[in-house]
């Protein structure tokens, strides 16, 4: 159900063109919810947090991010896989 508002609200589940670190993060968050991994979760968080800060993420790109991330930490693992996944179609389209 969040998923489909978070998809509604990016326009039908379309997620902007993003770079190749958002890319990898985004392939490392399918892997980590597929698993139910929290404690990878956390990490990847971390480095998220790290890559926005010295700028190699935008404030857009952490957000689509972010919002996988805070998803999955509500155990709502399918919806964050799904999230995932969606982002990673979204590049391939482009």
């Amino acid at each position: 159900m969040l998923t489909a508002i978070v998809f509604f609200a990016r326009g039908c589940g379309r997620y902007d063109e993003v770079n190749e670190l958002s890319y990898a993060h985004a392939k490392a968050l399918f892997s980590i919810c597929n698993r139910k991994d929290k404690q990878r979760l956390e990490v990847c968080a971390d480095m998220i947090t790290t890559a926005t800060q010295n700028k190699k993420l935008s404030s857009t790109e952490a957000s689509y991010l972010n919002d996988i991330i805070a998803v999955a930490r509500k155990d709502q693992w399918q919806d964050a896989h799904a999230m995932a996944r969606q982002l990673m179609v979204d590049q391939v389209d482009r």
